[in-house]
């Protein structure tokens, strides 16, 4: 019984030292958006769907978080922070990713417990391109496209001033498909050869249509075959999307030469529109 008696009273002091144990207030973050910067010369507009960061606070994973967030984060003091831009991959909500061609943000803040600390003055972080990038880009600020029509393709296209939203630096592409058998059908010049297959690779873009629209690769170099690797539904709002290839261009191993396809289809009895701007294909 002794022994006992001693043993309850041990357990009860451990148990007091672990519930009188201090623990860490969580210091607070708040990010309002993040927002991409661009050389333009060489890496086009700075259209983008940030929609996610991710945090990591003295090299350890905090969480990733819908924008904009207010961020917990278990540490009081100077904390080095690495933030990054996430993603909906391919368009879908539920593949979220970090986007691999934006940088990593380190920033150094003083957290202090239960206070929100916005992360720059203004609570936006501004990320941009990793360097030594590759891009085949199509904004359609220069004369002539690079996109070639397939010989089903029948609609009428026009490079159209100053959209009203604003996603571009002057000019975007308006695109026309007749009523009854309407085909947008078109294949990139770009100088897709010898990719490094297994990187990343994405291309994006700002579309807007009523009609879906699908993207895909051409292999220049037999076997030759078509690829699909992704669509977008009709929206009434400039969309970006980020389409990846990766895989698309990996599994096609006996072929070194690509391009890309948009192609669309409609039976309406009226004609549908399409607007394209700020195309870029982006690989390392």
């Amino acid at each position: 019984m002794k022994k006992f008696y001693f043993a309850f009273i041990i357990l009860l002091a451990t148990a007091c030292d672990i519930f009188d144990k201090e623990e860490t207030i969580p210091g607070l973050i708040v990010i309002k958006s993040i927002e991409l910067e661009t050389t333009e010369a060489t890496e086009g507009a700075n259209t983008h769907a940030i929609v996610d960061a991710t945090v990591f606070a003295d090299d350890q994973f905090v969480g990733t978080y819908e924008l904009p967030a207010t961020i917990p984060i278990l540490k009081n003091g100077n904390t080095s922070l690495n933030i990054s831009g996430g993603i909906k991959n391919n368009g879908l909500v539920d593949n979220r990713i970090i986007y691999p061609f934006y940088n990593f943000v380190l920033k150094d803040i003083e957290l202090l417990p239960d206070v929100k600390i916005p992360v720059n003055p203004d609570s936006i972080v501004t990320v941009e391109y990793f360097p030594d990038l590759n891009f085949e880009i199509e904004d359609f600020e220069d004369i002539g496209l690079l996109f070639e029509a397939e010989p089903d393709d029948n609609a009428e296209i026009n490079v159209i001033n100053q959209p009203p939203e604003n996603v571009s630096r002057s000019q975007s592409l308006e695109v026309t498909l007749p009523s009854g058998n309407g085909v947008f059908y078109r294949r990139s010049t770009f100088d897709l050869i010898n990719l490094p297959k297994g990187s990343p690779m994405f291309l994006e873009l700002d579309y807007k249509g009523t009609v879906p629209l699908e993207v895909g690769i051409f292999t220049e170099d037999a076997p030759f075959v078509k690829v699909f690797a992704g669509g977008i539904n009709p929206t009434d709002e400039w969309t970006k999307i980020y389409f990846e290839f990766t895989n698309e261009i990996a599994f096609q191993t006996q072929n070194d030469q690509f391009e890309i396809y948009l192609e669309s289809r409609s039976s309406s009895l009226s004609a549908e529109k399409i607007y394209l701007d700020n195309i870029k294909f982006v690989y390392p």
